[in-house]
């Protein structure tokens, strides 16, 4: 949005770096950028920080980086020490919000993005929607953290959405934590099979879900396990076709997703022997849309570029590694089998996929980077968001240190600010 409308707008706020969502990416932008002495403005559209980390009840951060990130600093927060094992999301709400304050990120809850504020090609701060009314947030580089690459598209950066062909994104689906369970049944993922009284726990699921006593496309109930013994972390509900942009779309889900909640629990009490007096303790706050806008950015990490390991001289995130994890869009299950789904090497994501395409003073980071809808499957989990946060906060107070675009910044000053935090990019 440009124009004089937005000038006359109240001043929320004035940052050198203005960061738009909280989730993984989002908080180690902000933190990067803070301790590079970048005055850091920081926007959540919701009442408390961490995206899916605690909103989202992802309980188990995944994927792999090098080392060095501060992905090892938020596993001392989560109390798991980086590893994927189930953290309390209560306790990360208020372990991430002092986090934050001692950076000394200014944070503002319940405060989204509404418009993007452009003159020309530049992105000079965004128009925020608070319980004020609307104000404006001037910024000298701003990183879009918000997953669905919201702040890019209303800049007017030209961006792709779902798998070639039919444009289907990855389901949305809703986690949730069960307790009560006097078995020591886990399923993690479509290969990970147990034996049920001599049946295949897998087949089980199936059968289920073509009886109608599953949804159609739930055919596996993941079940991770929990903080205590007796409780699951379920990862099994599942909605095909639903644009997680689209505010329809987006009611739909949560409407329908919760539904699927009672089927599943329905399920495991009356199926599986040790779930028959299992109970549900509690879920996410929203919907988990795995897939929605991605940026056309400098440069687009494609699946090739995945399974051949392959480094770039503009690396910002360095032996980068998580399988194609490509839950089917167009039905239950994976879209590919675990041979396909696994053919992957640790490879480097540029700096250049953090770029976009004709708009200046911006940068991407998280999952609506530049990168192909087979891509996106690997990197768009958490632990690489955030070493992906990490490096935009870092280009981003660069940039606005200097006073130029973050594309006019040398990727070996930013390289360099990465190695001098322990982060290895080339080993």
């Amino acid at each position: 949005m440009e124009g004089a409308f937005i000038r006359e707008l109240p001043l929320l706020d004035r940052a050198d770096v203005l960061v738009v969502g909280s989730g993984p990416a989002g908080l180690c932008a902000a933190v990067a950028a803070a301790r590079e002495g970048a005055r850091v403005v920081l926007l959540e559209r919701f009442g408390a920080v961490g995206g899916n980390l605690t909103l989202g009840h992802i309980r188990t951060c995944m994927g792999v980086v090098g080392t060095g990130t501060l992905k090892d600093e938020v596993g001392r927060l989560l109390g798991t020490g980086g590893e994927c094992i189930p953290h309390n999301v209560e306790n990360a709400k208020g372990a991430l919000a002092r986090w934050l304050y001692q950076a000394g990120v200014t944070v503002y809850l319940q405060t989204p993005a509404a418009e993007a504020w452009t003159e020309g090609d530049a992105l000079r701060g965004v128009v925020a929607s608070t319980p004020q009314g609307l104000a404006r947030v001037e910024a000298g580089c701003t990183v879009d953290a918000t997953g669905d690459g919201m702040i890019a598209a209303l800049a007017g950066v030209p961006c792709q959405v779902g798998r070639p062909g039919d444009g289907l994104m990855q389901p949305a689906s809703l986690l949730f934590t069960i307790g009560g369970v006097e078995s020591g049944l886990t399923c993690t993922h479509e290969s990970d099979d147990t034996l049920i009284e001599g049946k295949s726990y897998l087949a089980l699921c199936e059968e289920a879900s073509r009886r109608g006593e599953l949804p159609e496309d739930v055919t596996i109930v993941r079940l991770y396990g929990g903080e205590r013994p007796d409780e699951r972390l379920v990862n099994a509900t599942q909605l095909c076709r639903a644009d997680g942009v689209k505010p329809a779309d987006i009611t739909r889900a949560d409407r329908e997703l919760r539904e699927q909640i009672c089927q599943v629990v329905a399920f495991l009490r009356a199926r599986v022997p040790g779930f028959g007096r299992c109970r549900l303790l509690d879920g996410a706050d929203l919907p988990g849309f795995r897939e929605t806008r991605r940026m056309e950015g400098e440069y687009t990490l494609t699946a090739e570029d995945i399974a051949a390991g392959r480094k770039f001289p503009d690396v910002v995130a360095h032996n980068v590694n998580f399988c194609f994890d490509t839950h089917n869009p167009a039905g239950g299950g994976q879209a590919e089998d675990l041979e396909a789904a696994r053919d992957t090497r640790p490879y480097d994501i540029p700096y250049r996929c953090l770029l976009p395409r004709k708009v200046k003073n911006l940068l991407a980071a998280g999952r609506c980077i530049s990168g192909t809808h087979k891509a996106h499957s690997s990197y768009r989990v958490m632990n690489i968001c955030m070493a992906l946060g990490e490096a935009a906060g870092i280009a981003a107070a660069l940039s606005a240190r200097k006073g130029v675009s973050p594309g006019q910044v040398d990727v070996r000053e930013i390289q360099a600010a990465l190695a001098g935090k322990g982060i290895d990019l080339f080993g």
